[in-house]
């Protein structure tokens, strides 16, 4: 085998995203908190009712001491490899106040949920430095390509389609998991190599670029109400999922 076909094998696994799938799924199972992270899940989707390939679905939390209460969080990643176009999220003038509703977080699924519960969840995520934010982006743009192509945007709603379809197929349990009450939520995530910048006028009218390494998008899926997605880079992933580990570590009885 020649040095030449190994060397465009390993160039197209960087450029394909497959090697950038493998990295998220290695760190996503390594962090605390996580019990699992399949990469290249297969799902149905809800629109087209077509199997799609979600790059990496991770499972977080589970029985807490008294086994009573189990959390079944699923992070949906769809992973974007290359760095020559930047991504930017938008904002407008308004600040959102820090997320208070459950639909707010995430997509919430299974039969637990009870408003104190809603409550203590929410509660146990706004500890979190890294998994709170006042603000949502109104929309989010690839720059430096063709204006027809906004592979941002399109990573933004592969995230909610896949989010989408494991919050209908309700929670993920696994062996040995009999908590008698089980509270099930997904969130959509898009982990990328691209450069992440937020843009928003200034006093002057004039826009200003800060660079980030998360930005969360607002996003219309269809009928449903406007929902969430995480954007972070590919360095920040691993602090993201710490963030959730240790919030759901927080969710006692």
């Amino acid at each position: 085998m020649s040095d030449d076909l190994m060397d465009k094998l390993y160039q197209w696994l960087e450029d394909s995203g497959r090697a950038l799938e493998l990295r998220a799924a290695r760190s996503l199972v390594g962090t605390p908190g996580c019990r699992l992270a399949l990469p290249a899940y297969q799902y149905q989707d809800g629109v087209t009712k077509k199997q799609r390939e979600g790059d990496v679905m991770a499972l977080f939390g589970g029985p807490n001491l008294s086994r009573t209460l189990s959390t079944s969080f699923r992070l949906a990643v769809e992973c974007k490899s290359g760095s020559d176009k930047p991504w930017i999220a938008f904002h407008d003038q308004r600040s959102f106040a820090h997320p208070a509703k459950l639909n707010d977080w995430w997509l919430p699924c299974g039969e637990g949920w009870t408003e104190d519960l809603r409550l203590k969840v929410v509660g146990a995520f706004e500890w979190e430095n890294g998994l709170l934010t006042s603000r949502l982006a109104s929309h989010v743009v690839s720059a430096l390509g063709k204006e027809s192509i906004n592979s941002a945007q399109d990573a933004v709603m592969q995230a909610m389609s896949f989010a989408r379809a494991l919050a209908d197929k309700g929670t993920l349990t696994l062996v040995g998991d009999n908590a008698s009450t089980v509270l099930g939520g997904v969130m959509p995530v898009v982990v990328t190599q691209a450069p992440l910048f937020e843009c928003e006028l200034g006093q002057d009218g004039q826009p200003t670029l800060t660079p980030v390494e998360r930005f969360d998008v607002s996003v219309q899926f269809g009928k449903s109400p406007r929902r969430r997605v995480y954007v972070v880079s590919e360095a920040g992933l691993a602090k993201f999922a710490g963030s959730l580990g240790r919030a759901l570590d927080r969710v006692t009885d």
